[in-house]
């Protein structure tokens, strides 16, 4: 496997080509869908987030995402569930497209590999094949291209008015620039904060997530304008340990309120400026590679490995001896 911080740095070059070579195959149906289901987990599922907010304003029909093995009891005929998983054997979507299918629902397929691949082949299923040989969390570009691929042959998405945002990755010296702020600023803190607002929540969760992933690190992330609600009376009191990141929409004058409340109570805040001026999925991509770079970064300055996952192994292994591994083991072999 490609070293994580080689793969975050070459994006531009990898999202460049996912976009000229990824095609939908399978058999594709020309209809119109009642709802969308997007499922996925970790860093396949974070596609789904980004997926949500681009287009929370601009479908009419309904938009849900799923982490879970279940999906909702009203997914019926007429639904299109979009799976998403990197390696193809991530029992959670393998038990969503399973379900889907018995509720009569259709399913598209976003994969490199694994079981799911092979059902959407053996089912004659729309599906796009993404390069091999990454860590899932760093092949983001490849996944929402391979996702994006599929809702433009559906017209839910056109492709062609996205594809100028991933220009964002080209700007590789701003990119260092900032991963080296915020390496910087977070330093030894045992407790990373990230605040952004609700159309900026996939990027908060990403940098949460990321610091997990590869920093090892316990990482909190707040939402505004549900903060406010709560979360904000806990920082009457100063916490040391605590560093704030946020993530800031000038376009949303609560986010200027956020920071200027945090530091008059004395916390420690990275002020991150997102561009008003450039679209949501520029700002996506950009701050996505900032912090897969400050994450390693953090790693080498912590003496740990960014690319180990020794819970997560941990975690797959029981679940190959749960209930669930029961449910989906001959997926890639039976037709339904």
């Amino acid at each position: 496997m490609r070293k994580l911080i080689d793969v975050y740095k070459n994006w531009y070059e990898l999202s460049m080509s996912a976009l000229k070579r990824y095609e939908v195959r399978g058999g594709i149906k020309e209809r119109s869908w009642t709802g969308l289901i997007i499922s996925g987990m970790g860093g396949s599922g974070v596609v789904g987030d980004v997926i949500y907010s681009l287009l929370y304003n601009e479908l009419d029909i309904p938009l849900m995402i799923v982490k879970d093995f279940i999906l909702p009891k009203w997914v019926r005929e007429g639904w299109l569930v979009l799976a998403i998983s990197y390696s193809g054997n991530t029992l959670e979507t393998l038990s969503t497209v399973i379900k889907a299918r018995e509720k009569g629902a259709d399913v598209a397929i976003v994969s490199s590999d694994g079981k799911l691949l092979d059902y959407a082949m053996s089912n004659n299923l729309p599906y796009v094949i993404v390069d091999k040989g990454y860590a899932p969390r760093a092949a983001f570009p490849l996944l929402l291209i391979g996702t994006l691929k599929i809702l433009d042959i559906y017209d839910i998405t056109n492709l062609s008015d996205l594809v100028h945002e991933f220009e964002s990755l080209r700007k590789k010296d701003n990119i260092e620039r900032d991963s080296d702020i915020i390496v910087n600023f977070i330093g030894d803190s045992l407790l990373p904060v990230i605040i952004t607002n609700t159309k900026y929540y996939p990027l908060a969760l990403r940098a949460k997530n990321e610091l997990n992933e590869n920093s090892k690190l316990i990482s909190k992330v707040e939402i505004v304008p549900e903060w406010g609600h709560n979360d904000i009376v806990g920082w009457e009191t100063k916490y040391g340990f605590a560093k704030i990141l946020v993530f800031n929409d000038l376009s949303d004058e609560l986010m200027n309120y956020v920071v200027n409340h945090m530091e008059r109570y004395g916390h420690k805040v990275l002020n991150l400026i997102l561009d008003s001026e450039k679209g949501y999925l520029y700002n996506i991509l950009y701050w996505f590679n900032v912090i897969g770079i400050s994450s390693v970064k953090l790693a080498e300055l912590r003496g740990v490995s960014p690319e180990a996952t020794v819970s997560i192994d941990d975690y797959k292994k029981f679940l190959r001896r749960s209930k669930y591994y029961r449910i989906i083991h001959n997926i890639g072999s039976t037709k339904s």
